[in-house]
C-alpha cells in the first residue's frame, strides 16, 4: 500500500472516471472514515480512517461490497439504505445511528451518512461517512437522564403527600417510581408507624415492619413478602442495618454480591429466582425519626443500579418520608384528640321516669379529624330532666377541650335553676376566653314530665325536630340566640307541649349539612325519616335508621339525642316527682 491509505489499488481516481476533481486530497486525509462506492455498491475508494476502522489495508477493501466485511456493525443496513435512497432516489442519508460491538466486547455508536456524487447530471458514485459519536451520544444520554431525574423530583413534590395518610403516601411514592426508576418497589414501615402507636423502633433484637405497598411491572413475579404482611427481621441483617445506621445500601450485581452474609439467604435466593439482579435499600427518615424502608429492585431493566440512581432514590424517598411523618404525627394527634373527646362524652346517660332516651355519636369518617360535638342528659329536681346538644367549631384537640369545659359547666349550672340567659352567657364567656377563632352552638331543653312541657333555649343551634304521635313532624320554632363566644346576648326560651308518645330529636349540624347538601335539604330528609318511622319504634333502632338514611358522614362529626315522652297514665308522670333518677346504659 502506498503512503496514502486508499490509493494502493487504484493509485488515485482514474482520469476517465470524472472523479479526480471531486475526490481530491480531502477525501484521503479526512479524519472521518469515508468510502466511495459505484452504482453497483462496489467500493471504489476508501480513506485512511476507513482502513483503520476495518483494520484492513485498502487493497483488501477496494472492489468488494460492504456486507462482505463483518466488523461489529450492521454493514447490511448501510448497503440497503445507500441502495434504496442514495443510488435509486438520489437523496442523502444523514446521521443514521449504528451500534458497533468491538472485539473486547464493548460497544460504540457510529453515525452513517451518504450522498450521491453526480457530474453533468450523471450519477457517478455515492460517498459515505462513518463518524464515531459514542462520546456525543453518551453526553446526550446523560443530559436526558439528568432531565428525567429533575422531572421525577419535581413530580415527587407534586404527587407524593397529597393526604395525611401513611398508606396513601407510600402508594403515591410507589406509583411515581415504577417503572421510571425501578421495576419493583416494596415499602415497609415500622409497625408502630402504621398503627399510630408510640415510637418503638424494635423489640429486643428484632425489628417489626409492615409491608404497606408492593408495586411490580411484572404482576406474575412472586413477592418474598406480600402487601400487608408483618415482617420480623433480626437487627443483625438488612433492612435492619440500613434502618439502624440510617445509610442506604446499593447492590449493583446481586448474583456476584459478596456481602450476602448481611442478608437472609432465603430472601436472596428468592430474589435471584425471580430475575432480580440489582437492588437498593433506602431508609425512610424524617426529622430524625426512623419510619421504614423502601426496597427498589431491577429485573426487566438490564442496567444495574448506579450511585446516581441511589442518590435519586434517596432524594425521592426523603421527600416522601417527610409526608409520611406529617401523616404519622397528625394520626397521633387525632388519636390523642379522640381519646380526650371520648373521655369527655358521657359513657352512660341517666334514664328518668316518663322519658325514654337514646343517643348516637358518629365521628367523621376522615380519620384525620375529630370534632367538638357533645350531648348530655342531666337529671334535675322534681323529676325534671335537661337534654343538651352542642357543637364547638374546629376539628382538633382544642375543640375537644373546649367541649369538655362547656359540658362540665352546663352540668354544674343547670341544677342551680339559673335563668336560661345567664347560663348561656356564662357558656359564651368560656368560649370567648379561647379567642376569636373559637365558637360554639348549643341547644338545651328542660322537660317536666308532670306537665309534659319542655322549655327550649338555643344559642346559634339548629332547631330540634319533634315527631308527633300521628306522624306529623315539626321543627321547634325557638328564638335562635347568638352563637356562643360572640359576647353577651338575650337568650329567650320557648315552651313547647310534648304529647304522650311524641319523639324529640336534638342533633348537630353534621347530621343535615354536607359539602354537596345544604341544611334545608338535610332537614327535609330528617323530617321524612321521622315521618316514615313507626310511632313506637325503639329509639335505638330509630337512631340507627336516621344515621343510615342521612349518611354517610365524611366531613363533620354527628351527635344525635332522641327522647320520647311516655304514653302511659298521668299517675306514672306524677311518680317522677317523688322518685329519684337512676343511671343505666343508654339505649
Amino acid at each position: 500500500m502506498s503512503d496514502r491509505a486508499g490509493r494502493g489499488a487504484s493509485s488515485g481516481p482514474p482520469a476517465d472516471s470524472g472523479l479526480g476533481a471531486a475526490m481530491g486530497e480531502l477525501f484521503y486525509q479526512a479524519p472521518v472514515a469515508m468510502i466511495c462506492v459505484d452504482p453497483q455498491l462496489r467500493i471504489l475508494h476508501v480513506n485512511q480512517a476507513f482502513c483503520r476502522l476495518l483494520g484492513l489495508p485498502a487493497e483488501g477493501i477496494i472492489g468488494h461490497r460492504l456486507p462482505e466485511f463483518q466488523h461489529g456493525f450492521d454493514t447490511g443496513f448501510i448497503e440497503r439504505t445507500t441502495s434504496a435512497e442514495v443510488v435509486d432516489q438520489g437523496v442523502a442519508v444523514m446521521g443514521a445511528r449504528l451500534a458497533q460491538r468491538l472485539a473486547d466486547g464493548s460497544e460504540r455508536t457510529v453515525a452513517w451518512s451518504a450522498f450521491p456524487l453526480t457530474l453533468d447530471g450523471r450519477q457517478l458514485a455515492a460517498i459515505g461517512m462513518l463518524t464515531d459519536v459514542t462520546e456525543r451520544e453518551g453526553t446526550v444520554h446523560e443530559l436526558e437522564r439528568a432531565h428525567s431525574r429533575l422531572d421525577l423530583l419535581e413530580r415527587a413534590g407534586n404527587q407524593v403527600g397529597t393526604t395525611l395518610d401513611v398508606r396513601r403516601t407510600a402508594a403515591e411514592l410507589a406509583d411515581l417510581v415504577v417503572p421510571a426508576l425501578t421495576d419493583r418497589i416494596a415499602i415497609d414501615l415500622l409497625d408502630s408507624v402504621v398503627s399510630g402507636a408510640a415510637e418503638d423502633t424494635h423489640e429486643g433484637d428484632e425489628l417489626r415492619l409492615r409491608r404497606v405497598v408492593l408495586r411490580d411491572v411484572n404482576p406474575e413475579r412472586p413477592p418474598v413478602f406480600a402487601e400487608g404482611e408483618l415482617i420480623i427481621t433480626p437487627l443483625t441483617v438488612s433492612p435492619s442495618i440500613a434502618l439502624t445506621t440510617g445509610k442506604p445500601i446499593l447492590v449493583a450485581d446481586l448474583k456476584n454480591f459478596g456481602g450476602k452474609a448481611l442478608y437472609n439467604a432465603g430472601d436472596i435466593t428468592a430474589l435471584l429466582a425471580s430475575g432480580i439482579h440489582s437492588f437498593l435499600i433506602v431508609p425512610m427518615i424524617a426529622r430524625g425519626v426512623t419510619l421504614g424502608v423502601a426496597n427498589f429492585a431491577r429485573a426487566e431493566t438490564p442496567e444495574p443500579y448506579s450511585d446516581a440512581d441511589l442518590q435519586l432514590a434517596a432524594d425521592v424517598v426523603s421527600r416522601a418520608a417527610v409526608s409520611i411523618d406529617n401523616a404519622r404525627m397528625y394520626m397521633r394527634e387525632h388519636a390523642t384528640a379522640l381519646t380526650l373527646q371520648q373521655s369527655l362524652l358521657p359513657v352512660r346517660i341517666p334514664q328518668v321516669e316518663g322519658l325514654a332516651t337514646a343517643h348516637r355519636y358518629q365521628a367523621v369518617s376522615n380519620a384525620a379529624q375529630v370534632g367538638g360535638d357533645w350531648f348530655d342528659v342531666i337529671p334535675l329536681e322534681a323529676g325534671r330532666v335537661a337534654l343538651v346538644v352542642g357543637d364547638v367549631t374546629g376539628h382538633d384537640i382544642h375543640a375537644a377541650a373546649v367541649m369538655g369545659q362547656l359540658r362540665t359547666t352546663m352540668t354544674n349550672l343547670l341544677p342551680l335553676g339559673l335563668p336560661a340567659s345567664e347560663i348561656m352567657n356564662r357558656l359564651s364567656q368560656i368560649v370567648s376566653d379561647h379567642g376569636e377563632e373559637t365558637g360554639a352552638t348549643c341547644v338545651y331543653g328542660v322537660y317536666d314530665p308532670s306537665t309534659r312541657r319542655c322549655q327550649f333555649t338555643t344559642a346559634g343551634h339548629l332547631p330540634p325536630a319533634l315527631r308527633h304521635p300521628d306522624g306529623t313532624v315539626e321543627f321547634i320554632d325557638a328564638p335562635t340566640g347568638t352563637m356562643l363566644g360572640l359576647g353577651l346576648s338575650d337568650y329567650d326560651p320557648v315552651d313547647v307541649d310534648l304529647p304522650p308518645g311524641s319523639t324529640l330529636v336534638l342533633y348537630t349540624d353534621g347530621l343535615v349539612e354536607k359539602p354537596d347538601q345544604d341544611i334545608v335539604t338535610g332537614m327535609a330528609r330528617l323530617e321524612a325519616a321521622l315521618a316514615e318511622s313507626e310511632t313506637y319504634q325503639p329509639l335505638g333502632e330509630l337512631s340507627d335508621t336516621i344515621l343510615s338514611r342521612l349518611g354517610p358522614f365524611t366531613d363533620d362529626d354527628v351527635a344525635v339525642l332522641l327522647a320520647r315522652t311516655d304514653a302511659g297514665s298521668d299517675e306514672l308522670f306524677m311518680t317522677a316527682r317523688r322518685q329519684p333518677h337512676r343511671a343505666s346504659e343508654s339505649r
